[in-house]
């Protein structure tokens, strides 16, 4: 029974750790985006804004179900 809560344990700590990324990542892409006037940058910077918004919902819902 101690390894299940390890196991538990660990995978919510990997998921805080990948929601971190997530977020530093986020944060930077749209402090990125503020600094370009290249409309083809400014649409990548959007796709990867909505891009890890999406993860970091699905993210949090994962966290959440643990």
């Amino acid at each position: 029974m101690k390894k299940f809560f390890n196991s538990e344990g660990s995978e919510r700590a990997g998921l805080r750790s990948e929601i971190s990324e997530i977020e530093t990542a986020l944060l930077n892409s749209y402090e990125s985006m503020q600094l370009v006037s290249d409309e083809g940058l400014l649409d990548f910077y959007a796709y990867m804004i909505k891009a890890y918004e999406a993860k970091h919902k699905h993210l949090l819902r994962k966290l959440k179900e643990i």
